[in-house]
């Protein structure tokens, strides 16, 4: 089963991984501000639009699509490190080298 509230939340998540305001991110999609902030707020099933978001975005429709993809949760969770992400990861694999 596709959860929607899910692929809303990586639509808003991929959206501003890239910078894109919603009105940037209309002109890029050819969907209205409007569609997008519903496409961020209820999902969307479509795989055209879904298809159409994710080359946008420059993300892997895989990545909107399945409840479990680590690469998509790694790079959300390395974003809210904030700008500190790269000292802070390189400080956990130290700390995991055998």
């Amino acid at each position: 089963m596709i959860d929607l509230g899910l692929i809303a939340e990586r639509l808003q998540a991929a959206r501003l991984n890239q910078g894109l305001t919603l009105d940037d991110a209309s002109e890029k999609t050819g969907f209205s501000a409007r569609t997008l902030r519903r496409f961020e707020s209820q999902g969307v099933q479509e795989l055209t639009k879904l298809d159409t978001l994710a080359t946008a975005y420059n993300v892997d429709l895989i990545d909107l699509l399945y409840e479990r993809n680590t690469h998509f949760i790694l790079a959300e969770t390395i974003q809210k490190l904030g700008k500190n992400a790269c000292r802070i990861l390189v400080s956990l694999c130290k700390a995991m080298e055998y």
